[in-house]
């Protein structure tokens, strides 16, 4: 079966709306899947500023495709 990781990054300065993105990355089976996702864990220390990130996987559509898009908050 094939799946898609979503990675959900949101990033924000103090005092502003956040923003966040969505990818969506083709894997060939979950445990790519998890492998891969504990790559986008990390914590950047900037002061002012926000970034967190937020992953899980999805069986992938039939012919869906990569994409990043912006998510409505």
């Amino acid at each position: 079966m094939k799946y898609i990781l979503v990675i959900l990054m949101t990033m924000g300065v103090v005092g502003e709306k956040p923003k966040t993105i969505e990818m969506r990355i083709p894997q060939e089976d979950r445990e790519e899947c998890l492998k891969s996702a504990e790559t986008f864990k990390f914590s950047l220390p900037i002061p002012m500023v926000t970034v967190s990130t937020e992953t899980h996987y999805e069986l992938r559509l039939k012919d869906e495709e990569p994409e990043i898009r912006g998510v409505k908050t």
